[in-house]
């Protein structure tokens, strides 16, 4: 007993830590209380705001960093409004940041303190921390502490602000009645151990990146606006005098919090039930997919709440079903939605703030006639409530890895689409006015559309890039939407559907509530595929190497008796050509000799251990499978057979999809007309992926 006590009493400092470790990793450790009012006739938030912050790192931290996102619309000195000047020269800057006289946007931090009354104001200082420097961007904010901050301590801060809401720029701010209210308060960044601060300028490309905390937030607008907001309603308070509603919403677990309001808006409530949205047979086949008990894949219910423009409102049903696709699916494959309530909004008009993301609510976008071929308003719902998991569950850090979100995000929305929906026609409109009608035979998916996207983006620069350093906006774009989603499609080639399925659920499972990085990425697709597949993201995620195998040449010859001189029973004999022509003319079945020669045009390749397949099929029919490593700039392969070549093709199976010309990957043989085939095939290769291209921007 008294040795048990004593090695309890020496292990009892550790266990305690290790109690305060489980209990952080569990708790979040910021939490907000947060008040503002919107003054719709100067377009005005007032706002003050409490902040909790526990510090989890071994670290001693002596200051504290915000991000003031709403300064990046102040003047067009801040980095995103530089960085939209560079990117179109003329001065009319890039989309939406073309800020018109009087609707530019700020925040000011009026005053800021500890909980016990200390002054921290005098304290506070505009960084710029990011290369290139933009000196006069005011969207971070630094304040030098009075003691630096011990590990586990708690810094209680209190603060005011008020901030002009833009006009219609960045999916956030107002036009005429209609707000859309995000990226609005003081937020702090997220300290890294070991690293400092990680709390970037906001830039014209990057989305965020921020902790997980508990907010409590209370809202007060004039009363006959409709509002939602991040979280579930917890109290609304009625001031009949000032004729305003103060809504407080509550939520805990996410890290970031958006509103929005507008008396137009019509609230619509509906719920998804998951045992009348996904059957007994639906669990266990998802359940042996991943290989997991059946009461781990179970979803649970939602509360989904619709603000919907009048003009729209007989399409509420088809944005509530398109919600329960992405709910069940996202649920199924990735895990539970974890929260009470979705809130999906049609965005008030011309406000900009369609298609955007935000823990728990997101905004869609549709138009006055939208046409049943088409996948939209669908493809926007589910990929934004898609965004809840790989953005809003598995918090990645957007500045510096936007691909972890958006390129994965891309990928399950393409997946869902084509599970619950099949092809879309193409979305051509003339002034609003669907023209499916006409083009609904043009039917394509979202892979199609992205690959045709992916490989004109290659050579700019690897999809891991930080946001605002890649070559230009659409470079960006292009490369963590749509390459980074090519790219996975590849993978799963590689790897196949259901191991690919284990370890997206596994990676999101691992992460949820935390940090990802790229190399947790991977490390979990190694681990659950059993094959080192470092080299697939080296050689398509961290560079810019194209890939690109072609067979170039294809030849079949008839074997003929060879003249000259030969030794025979010890005697040279010379076979002419009229001898060689009546041997010829005795042999019933000729044989032919037959070369196919490929050829590695691009960058890329293959690991160790990885071998491309070449399948090369007959005139009667047999055919013959070769492997070749890859690595070299050419192969080739001979055979002797008693029928030509018809055909060959390297990756038959299409695995890499990310393969710059796939009208190369085959070479049929063709008497006559084979040149002209060729080359017409060619050319419709290439409008193909013009005109894949201009959809995917459209």
């Amino acid at each position: 007993m008294k040795k048990a006590a004593l090695i309890l009493l020496l292990f009892f400092p550790l266990l305690a830590t290790f109690a305060v470790l489980a209990a952080q990793e569990n708790a979040d450790p910021l939490r907000y209380e947060i008040w503002v009012n919107l003054d719709p006739v100067n377009k005005m938030l007032q706002g003050r705001e409490t902040i909790s912050w526990t510090n989890t790192s071994r670290d001693t931290i002596p200051d504290f960093w915000f991000h003031l996102y709403w300064n990046a619309f102040k003047n067009e000195k801040s980095a995103l409004m530089e960085e939209a000047r560079q990117d179109e020269p003329s001065g009319t800057f890039h989309g939406d940041t073309a800020v018109q006289d009087g609707g530019w946007g700020w925040i000011d931090m009026q005053k800021l303190g500890l909980a016990d009354g200390t002054d921290l104001t005098a304290a506070m200082q505009f960084m710029t921390p990011d290369e290139p420097l933009h000196a006069d961007d005011q969207t971070v904010m630094r304040v030098k502490l009075p003691k630096p901050l011990l590990p586990g301590e708690t810094l209680k801060l209190a603060l005011t602000f008020k901030a002009r809401v833009p006009k219609t720029i960045r999916r956030s701010g107002y036009y005429q009645n209609g707000y859309f209210i995000g990226q609005w308060f003081p937020k702090p960044g997220v300290y890294q151990e070991g690293k400092g601060w990680n709390c970037h300028q906001y830039h014209l490309n990057s989305e965020f990146f921020a902790d997980f905390a508990r907010f409590l937030v209370h809202i007060t607008v004039p009363r006959e606006y409709v509002l939602g907001a991040s979280g579930k309603e917890v109290g609304l308070q009625i001031d009949p005098r000032r004729r305003t509603a103060t809504h407080t919403f509550q939520q805990d677990r996410i890290h970031d919090f958006a509103w929005t309001a507008d008396p137009d808006y019509i609230k619509i409530e509906r719920n998804f039930v998951a045992e009348r949205e996904v059957s007994a047979a639906e669990y266990r086949e998802i359940a042996g997919t991943l290989r997991l008990p059946l009461e781990q894949v179970k979803l649970g219910n939602v509360r989904m709440i619709l603000l919907i423009n009048p003009e729209h409102r007989d399409q509420a049903e088809r944005h509530f079903k398109a919600l329960r696709t992405a709910i069940k699916y996202y649920g199924l494959w990735y895990g539970a939605y974890p929260y009470e309530t979705i809130t999906m909004v049609d965005p008030p008009f011309r406000t900009g703030s369609g298609g955007m993301e935000y823990p728990t609510l997101f905004t869609a976008g549709t138009q006055v006639l939208p046409s049943p071929q088409t996948n939209d308003p669908e493809m926007v719902i589910i990929h934004e409530f898609g965004h809840g998991y790989w953005y809003g569950l598995s918090a990645s850090n957007e500045f510096e890895e936007a691909w972890l979100d958006e390129g994965i995000n891309t990928y399950s929305t393409g997946k869902v689409l084509a599970k619950a929906y099949g092809p879309g026609s193409i979305p051509l409109t003339l002034a609003g006015i669907p023209l499916t009608r006409y083009s609904g035979s043009l039917k394509y998916s979202d892979l199609e559309t992205d690959r045709a996207a992916a490989i004109q983006v290659v050579k700019y620069d690897p999809i891991f890039t930080a946001s605002w350093k890649f070559y230009n906006p659409m470079s960006y774009a292009l490369n963590v939407y749509m390459r980074a989603s090519t790219c996975l499609h590849t993978l799963e080639n590689l790897i196949g559907k259901e191991v690919m399925l284990r370890a997206l659920r596994a990676f999101h499972s691992r992460f949820r509530f935390r940090h990802p990085s790229s190399r947790d990425f991977s490390a979990t697709v190694n681990e659950i595929s059993g094959r080192d597949l470092n080299w697939f993201f080296d050689e398509l995620f961290f560079g810019t190497y194209e890939w690109d195998y072609a067979v170039d040449q294809v030849i079949s010859r008839e074997i003929d008796t060879p003249r000259g001189i030969f030794d025979r029973q010890g005697k040279k004999i010379e076979i002419t050509a009229r001898a060689a022509r009546e041997l010829d003319r005795k042999i019933k079945k000729p044989l032919y000799q037959s070369l196919v020669r490929v050829r590695r045009l691009g960058e890329a390749r293959p690991g160790a251990g990885v071998r491309l397949k070449i399948k090369t099929v007959f005139a009667d029919g047999s055919q013959k499978i070769d492997y070749w490593d890859g690595q070299g700039r050419w192969a080739e392969f001979n055979y002797e057979g008693a029928s030509k070549v018809k055909y060959a093709q390297i990756d038959p199976d299409n695995v890499y999809l990310i393969d710059r010309d796939l009208t190369n990957n085959s070479y049929t043989v063709k008497s006559n007309m084979a040149g002209a085939l060729r080359w017409t095939g060619k050319l419709l290769f290439w409008l193909q992926n013009l005109l894949q291209f201009v959809s995917a921007l459209s």
